[in-house]
């Protein structure tokens, strides 16, 4: 009896390098291949993510752990980590490994390099992370977002799949962007990546309350913030008057964002992904402190292909949103624009590209150009 291939999808940490991998299991899942996935204890918790799928959870943490115990501890759980999987390997031993970046993802890779056993890297930023450089030489397969990806390394095999959108967002892309007839609601959808954004919570609720009572009366805003801050948030939008929903994670993003005018939001890798794929304009607020600034280089492409701005932490205040916002709002005719642009960069067959790729590995014929 002949076995379906098995493939060993690795990602954790963050929604970023959970969403692409979920939306790489659908493609493979439906083709009939067999799929697990190694995780660490943040991504186990990210809700509504590969849910029936099989899963081994490890411990491995950040280097960016504080000072040198921090980085020792962290060094400590990617070896133990990595043992961990070479005994899960050796057991159930997979035909392909495919990493998706970050330090979640390391430990499977490693295991998979010292058993002899094939493995593909995806690069959902416009900067090649520091695990898929350090791991890119011995790659079957680099797979970038987007073609203008920066530091990766000489004599790396590449393939420009896109970045994979989850199926319910690829579904929803071909409904177009609308604008409110009359005196209908604006809708605003504050989104802070799965972690949240203590940023947004501190300045958009403040630029809200600047708006013109005209506007206001017009806002419904969905916002996503951590569970430390919705009470303060809730607090700034009650006093004043403006329709608001605040939570710490939403299950339904693409519903959300199906009846969204504008999304202010860090500039992950997914998040512009999803945004693109929908053509939601965007503001977006890089993450100062990203890994060689990989959400400023996300930023860029978005802003240069038209779907919306970027604001610098340091000058995301309150007033320069406000006056912003108060533009944008009066007229609307911009955020047609920006959606127009955000959809020039979409690629809504990125899983199908990156799942092709995996299955020419398994079927031993090599990865074609």
């Amino acid at each position: 009896m002949i076995t379906a291939p098995y493939i060993i999808l690795a990602a954790g940490g963050t929604g970023g390098h959970m969403m692409p991998a979920e939306a790489v299991a659908d493609a493979l899942l439906t083709e009939g291949y067999e799929v697990s996935l190694v995780t660490d204890t943040r991504g186990q918790t990210i809700g509504n993510v590969m849910t029936d799928v099989h899963r081994i959870v490890l411990g491995a943490s950040s280097h960016m752990s504080g000072g040198l115990i921090g980085k020792a501890k962290a060094l400590f759980s990617i070896l133990t980590s990595t043992f961990q999987v070479r005994k899960a390997f050796r057991k159930k031993q997979p035909t392909v490994v495919v990493g998706f970046g970050g330090y979640p993802s390391l430990p499977a890779i490693l295991a998979a390099r010292s058993l002899g056993i094939p493995y593909i890297l995806h690069e959902q930023n416009a900067v090649l992370g520091r695990v898929n450089r350090f791991m890119a030489k011995n790659a079957e397969l680099v797979a970038l977002s987007v073609e203008t990806t920066d530091r990766v390394p000489e004599g790396t095999k590449i393939y420009v799949t896109g970045n994979p959108v989850r199926h319910l967002i690829a579904k929803l892309a071909n409904i177009a962007y609308a604008v409110p007839m009359g005196f209908g609601d604006m809708r605003i959808f504050i989104l802070g990546g799965s972690q949240g954004a203590r940023i947004l919570s501190d300045v958009v609720p403040v630029a809200a309350a600047l708006l013109s009572k005209e506007i206001r009366d017009r806002l419904d805003i969905v916002h996503q913030a951590r569970p430390e801050d919705i009470e303060r948030v809730k607090a700034v939008y009650d006093a004043a008057e403006i329709k608001t929903h605040v939570e710490p994670y939403f299950n339904d993003v693409g519903a959300i964002l199906l009846r969204t005018q504008l999304v202010i939001s860090r500039s992950g890798a997914s998040t512009l992904s999803e945004l693109s794929a929908m053509g939601r304009p965007a503001i977006m607020v890089p993450l100062a402190i990203a890994a060689d600034n990989h959400q400023t280089a996300n930023a860029k492409i978005v802003a240069e292909a038209g779907g919306g701005i970027m604001i610098a932490e340091q000058d995301f205040t309150p007033e320069a949103l406000a006056e912003k916002l108060e533009s944008l709002l009066n007229s609307m005719g911009a955020l047609r624009d920006w959606s127009d642009g955000m959809r020039t960069i979409a690629r809504l067959d990125a899983a199908e590209n990156l799942s092709r790729k995996i299955i020419e590995l398994c079927d031993g014929e090599g990865i074609r150009a």
